[in-house]
């Protein structure tokens, strides 16, 4: 049986099709954020098995490219999009919030998706297969610690909601003890760097959107957590030298 805060973290970041009840989703914010690390545990294993399959490297990385975007239905890109659009809009912030809800894509918002989908197909393409175990860890760790740290742009919804509860102790012991374990191999010192990129950029994303929204919506953390994950995904590339 699934425990019901894994359940409500499931249906909250993934598209597995679990049912809850009125009373279980009520409690979801509050019970679900410890288990953030693990459900991004539980994407890194699928990601995992799609970049082990025995296929040319540029294939495989698209099949995994396009498995992370389906796994997560594209939830945080999607909030990427919108965060964008309304960040570079030239207004107030009350209009900016007001771009946040519009479901129309604009410039920014395309750029914002192409950007993240090329830099992650060209991560996908040169790192270990381990890399993608850590990444989604840190990721959704990443959206526990803005949910606790930056105030809520709005005083209702989604967002506001798991501000309330947010409390990242508890993640960032789950999130420590899977990196150590994931450490012997993905490489200790490759998991270090990935943990400070995530944290270095995480925040840099954060901030900025603070700054520009007067606080964080759910689209402005799960859009933070996508710049952390992707970060600690790049710190898994190779390191060459031109001409060497």
């Amino acid at each position: 049986m699934i425990p019901p805060g894994l359940r409500a973290a499931l249906r909250h970041l993934t598209v597995v099709p679990l049912r809850s009840d009125d009373a279980e989703l009520r409690l979801a914010p509050a019970r679900s954020l410890a288990w953030f690390p693990i459900v991004g545990l539980l994407l890194g294993a699928a990601l995992f098995a799609v970049l082990s399959l025995p296929l040319p490297v540029l294939p495989r990385a698209a099949l995994a490219l396009a498995a992370w975007v389906a796994l997560t239905g594209g939830l945080h890109e999607d909030g990427l999009m919108d965060c964008a659009d309304a960040a570079f809009a030239v207004a107030s912030r009350e209009r900016r919030l007001e771009i946040l809800k519009d479901p129309r894509a604009g410039a920014h918002a395309v750029s914002a998706a192409v950007l993240l989908l090329l830099l992650r197909f060209a991560a996908l393409a040169v790192v270990p297969s381990a890399a993608v175990l850590v990444a989604p860890v840190l990721g959704r760790w990443w959206m526990v610690v803005s949910l606790a740290r930056w105030r809520p742009a709005r005083a209702t919804g989604l967002g506001a909601a798991f501000a309330a509860g947010a409390r990242p102790f508890a993640p960032t012991l789950v999130a420590v003890a899977i990196l150590a374990g994931l450490a012997p191999i993905a490489g200790a010192a490759r998991t270090a760097l990935a943990f400070g990129f995530a944290i270095m950029f995480g925040a840099a994303t954060a901030a900025f959107l603070d700054r520009r929204f007067g606080g964080l919506t759910g689209d402005a953390h799960g859009a933070a957590g996508l710049v952390a994950e992707l970060a600690a995904l790049f710190a898994f590339v190779p390191i060459t030298m031109e001409g060497a």
